[in-house]
C-alpha cells in the first residue's frame, strides 16, 4: 500500500496480506489481453493506428477477409488429407489444389474472431489483420475430428478498394510443435519513424515469442523474431 507523506499508524486489524487469508480470493476467469509499450524519451508524438471504418464498412471487409481465411484452411485440410492417405504434398501440386478448393469444397466455420483494420502509414490505405479459428465440416474431417485450425490473415486494400493478401498462417491443434499460431498484439512504431509495425505473439508447444513485421506492398517484412521464452524486445 502506497501513501503520501507520513505513513499513519497501521490498524491493528488492517491485513496487508503477511497472514494466511480468512477466505480464498476468487480465481481469475476470463483471457489475459496484451497491451504494448515503447520507451523512447526523444521518439515521435505517439498517434492511433486505427481506420476508421462505417459498420456497414467493417461488414464488407470482414467477409472478404473470411473469404481468404476459408481459401487457407481448404488448402491446409487437404494438404492434410493427403497425408494421411501418403498423396505427394509437393509445393506445386500444394497451390494446384488450393486453387481448385478456392472455387469449391465444403466451407469451415469459424469462431472467436477478430479483426482489426489499421492505417499503418498515413496513406488512408487499410491494412487489415484477421484472426480466428476455424473447423471442418464432418465430412471432410474424417478421422481428425477433433482438429481445431488456427488462422491468421494480414491484407491491404488499395485506393481501388482491391484487397491483396499480404501473410497468411495456418497452423492445427495437432501441428503446434513444427508450425506456431500468430496471435495479434497490436499495432506499434519499432523504430520511431512514425509509421506502424505490426506485433505479433507466437503460440508453439516450445512456448511463445514475439514478432515484428512490416508492411511493405503486398508482404509482410520481419524486422524482429524472438526465440521461445523471450518476452522482451530490445
Amino acid at each position: 500500500m502506497l501513501r503520501r507523506g507520513k505513513p499513519a499508524p497501521r490498524p491493528a486489524d488492517q491485513d496487508f496480506g503477511t497472514s494466511p487469508a480468512k477466505t480464498p480470493p476468487p480465481a481469475l476467469t476470463g483471457s489475459v489481453q496484451l497491451i504494448p509499450a515503447i520507451s523512447d524519451a526523444a521518439g515521435p508524438e505517439p498517434r492511433p493506428y486505427a481506420y476508421s471504418l462505417k459498420p456497414e464498412e467493417e461488414e464488407k471487409f470482414r467477409t472478404r477477409m473470411l473469404a481468404l481465411a476459408g481459401e487457407e484452411v481448404r488448402v491446409r485440410s487437404r494438404q492434410l488429407a493427403a497425408e494421411i492417405v501418403g498423396a505427394p504434398t509437393s509445393a506445386t501440386n500444394s497451390s494446384r489444389s488450393g486453387k481448385a478448393a478456392a472455387a469449391k469444397g465444403p466451407q469451415p466455420t469459424f469462431d472467436n474472431m477478430q479483426l482489426r483494420v489499421f492505417d499503418l502509414s498515413n496513406s488512408n490505405e487499410p491494412v487489415l489483420v484477421l484472426t480466428t479459428q476455424a473447423r471442418m465440416p464432418e465430412a471432410a474431417k474424417a478421422a481428425k475430428s477433433d482438429l481445431q485450425y488456427y488462422v491468421t490473415v494480414v491484407a491491404r486494400n488499395d485506393l481501388y478498394g482491391e484487397l491483396h493478401k499480404a501473410f497468411s498462417n495456418v497452423t492445427d491443434s495437432q501441428h503446434l510443435d513444427v508450425s506456431p499460431r500468430f496471435d495479434l498484439i497490436d499495432a506499434v512504431d519499432v523504430d520511431g519513424d512514425g509509421r506502424g509495425e505490426l506485433l505479433f505473439r507466437q503460440n508453439s508447444d516450445a512456448g511463445t515469442a514475439f514478432v515484428v513485421y512490416r508492411v511493405i506492398g503486398d508482404r509482410l517484412w520481419p524486422l524482429f523474431q524472438g526465440t521461445p521464452g523471450q518476452g522482451i524486445i530490445n
